[in-house]
């Protein structure tokens, strides 16, 4: 830059300001800060030599509809009884101990957030799970902080938030963007970072038809949606309520016309799955829930860490993958992943048997045997021999007669192939299954399920990575981990607290939740003023369906997370101008296929247009990821690695690094 010159000043947008947003932010500053330490650290002979820091370069607006920091999905007004999955230890939103990642002067996790502020943290602990209005007190927080740390930058001219919502996005000639905002006006910028977060998506045809039976007979539809959007109190008290989903939406829509209505749970002294009576305030509706599984989500096991202690992967570890990735390319999950993650769940459920459970196998010494011999089949199968099931079934048998062997795959269809004579004969099986699930839950690392889940959640995390890392086949990731390894999962580790699923089964015992059974039929009733449902393998009357009948039905799940179903209007108008495009997939037929998400170079993650060409100032963070990612709704893990356990945070630092040098370069 010639001398005395006016440097040329840059402007960055930030689209959305949750979490994603917040993180990009933080990762800035922490560059600006890494900058500043550097410039002050030269002796005089450097300094007049290199480059000045810059001096108000750049200008940053940030533009949501929502407060910045909690966005949509944690805004601080929202009901408290709607409950994170992650306990306090875990989540980040800032890289404090992050390996590999400069944290900025403002960085905290949130266990970090909840141990400095006792009162509104609301005295939680570290294995406690928050509340989501306290987590977005944390992300309120962290935003504040960053912004005043960045404003008071001399490389920053402002830092400006805007409540609004970007609707349209055309791009400029050389490389700028220009941003039409809802309630009108425009913003014109140099880089546009693009961490929308949950938008709103259509209906499919069913959800249409049965939203259009609720308008026409006046009966209470509530489509897919986020649990804070929904007006509760609309549901009346006494209504039967059909829900589709048992996930985690099911649980806040639970805790919300429960306690949330004045009722309150109190502690039987029995053990899990009896623990809790319910009182009811008699304002509750009656709640009828029904899934794919037929059963909710299992609880998550008592533990002080993420992942079990005990777990340690054996057979599916970098190495073996880096080899099958030599030899084969791009790996395919049935065949060259399943197998080593199969052997380590095995592996894990009976070695913790041993240890906490002995005398099923015959006694402390017979389990010693026993483990032996396992351990040898184990490693045949790493060799490459061949090791069929009964093999290791007829060796179960020698120690433990009439023990089956362990299938962790049946786990996700507990009641597949069963048929029930009654609506009461399936509550009772339900209620069994979730009584002992609690007790495996409450035992903790003593529980050798919970430990084979937690291995089994131990390989996802590994798979997450190797997807995001583009290790395995489109097709294997379409036919195998979206086709069936994925609901394993989520059905197996990532569901509620215990006191939830307890609370469940409380409700049952008091009469006001009545489950229907697997693979439900929805439909509006031909002869009343109803909706219905029924389960094919659940049997009523004169050997017709358990029919559940009610005048509420609420589908408790998020709005799915495909650019193409997307309802809003910035994302509809990028992919109609050709401004973006999906990502696009190939099946086993090689047929091509729109992913979930949008099509982005590697790190950092640039918007690609429909011709293929690249937007080189437009980066993308979160779960418009989708389709290169898997799992980009879970919040970055506190002191884990930004490739693998805090992605988002590895994402972030990138987008961030990249908008610091087009600084940089601006200024020189």
């Amino acid at each position: 830059m010639p001398p005395h010159a006016e440097p040329e000043h840059l402007t960055v947008a930030v689209v959305g300001a949750g979490p994603r947003g917040t993180s990009f932010l933080e990762r800035l500053l922490a560059a600006i800060e890494q900058a500043d330490e550097q410039a002050g650290g030269q002796d005089t002979e450097q300094a007049a030599e290199s480059t000045p820091p810059p001096q108000r370069l750049v200008d940053i607006v940030v533009i949501d509809p929502y407060s910045p920091g909690a966005g949509h999905v944690w805004r601080t007004t929202q009901s408290g009884q709607f409950l994170m999955n992650t306990p306090s230890f875990f989540p980040t939103v800032a890289a404090a101990g992050t390996p590999g990642l400069r944290p900025s002067s403002v960085a905290q996790t949130f266990d970090q957030w909840r141990q400095a502020n006792p009162a509104r943290a609301e005295v939680l602990d570290r294995t406690d799970y928050p509340p989501r209005a306290v987590y977005g007190q944390y992300l309120t927080d962290a935003y504040r902080e960053v912004t005043e740390a960045l404003q008071a930058s001399a490389a920053v001219g402002r830092v400006e938030w805007r409540q609004d919502e970007v609707v349209h996005l055309e791009t400029l000639p050389e490389n700028r963007s220009k941003l039409t905002l809802r309630e009108g006006g425009t913003v014109e910028a140099d880089a546009v970072v693009l961490s929308v977060g949950h938008v709103p998506a259509r209906l499919t045809r069913e959800q249409h038809r049965l939203a259009d039976a609720a308008a026409e007979r006046g009966l209470g539809y509530r489509g897919p949606n986020i649990p804070c959007d929904l007006d509760w109190d609309a549901v009346p008290a006494g209504a039967d309520v059909l829900v589709r989903g048992m996930g985690l939406n099911f649980f806040d829509g639970l805790a919300e016309l429960t306690l949330g209505r004045g009722g309150r749970f109190e502690e039987t002294g029995a053990g899990p799955g009896q623990s809790l009576r319910y009182v009811p305030s008699g304002r509750e509706p009656v709640l009828h829930p029904a899934s794919r599984r037929g059963v909710c989500y299992l609880p998550r096991a008592e533990l002080d860490s993420y992942v079990p202690r005990a777990v340690s992967l054996k057979y599916l570890v970098p190495e073996a993958v880096r080899a099958l990735h030599a030899e084969h390319g791009p790996l395919d999950f049935m065949i060259h992943l399943w197998p080593l993650i199969h052997r380590d769940v095995v592996r894990a459920y009976y070695n913790a048997m041993a240890r906490t459970r002995p005398d099923v196998l015959g006694g402390p010494g017979p389990a010693a045997e026993f483990q032996a011999a396992l351990v040898g089949l184990l490693e045949s199968a790493a060799r490459g021999e061949p090791v069929i099931s009964h093999q290791a079934q007829a060796l179960l048998q020698h120690y433990a007669p009439g023990m089956p062997f362990l299938d962790i795959r049946t786990l996700a269809r507990p009641f597949e192939g069963q048929v029930f004579d009654s609506g009461e004969d399936y509550q009772r099986e339900v209620v069994g299954f979730l009584q002992g699930a609690c007790a495996e839950a409450a035992a903790g690392e003593d529980s050798p399920l919970m430990v084979a889940i937690g291995t089994l959640h131990a390989a996802r995390l590994m798979v997450k990575q190797l997807v995001a890392e583009q290790r395995l086949t489109d097709a294997s990731v379409l036919r195998d981990v979206s086709g069936w390894f994925e609901t394993l999962v989520e059905g197996l580790s990532s569901g509620p607290p215990l006191v939830r699923v307890e609370q469940l089964l409380a409700l049952e015992r008091a009469g006001l939740v009545r489950f229907v059974g697997p693979d439900p039929q929805f439909e509006p009733d031909a002869g009343r003023p109803e909706f219905a449902v029924s389960s094919p393998q659940v049997a009523g009357d004169e050997d017709a369906q358990d029919v559940h009948r009610g005048t509420w039905l609420i589908e408790a799940m998020m709005p799915p997370n495909r650019v193409q179903q997307a309802e809003s209007a910035l994302v509809r108008s990028l992919l109609a101008e050709g401004t973006a495009v999906p990502h696009t997939v190939e099946d086993e037929d090689g047929e091509p296929l729109p992913g979930r998400g949008f099509d982005v170079t590697e790190r950092p993650h640039r918007l690609k247009r429909a011709d293929g060409t690249v937007h080189e100032h437009i980066f993308v963070l979160g779960l418009q990821l989708s389709s290169v990612q898997w799992g980009t709704a879970i919040a970055a893990e506190a002191g884990q690695d930004p490739d693998g356990r805090a992605r988002t945070l590895g994402d972030a630092e990138a987008a961030a690094q990249a908008v610091w040098a087009m600084v940089r370069q601006r200024g020189r």
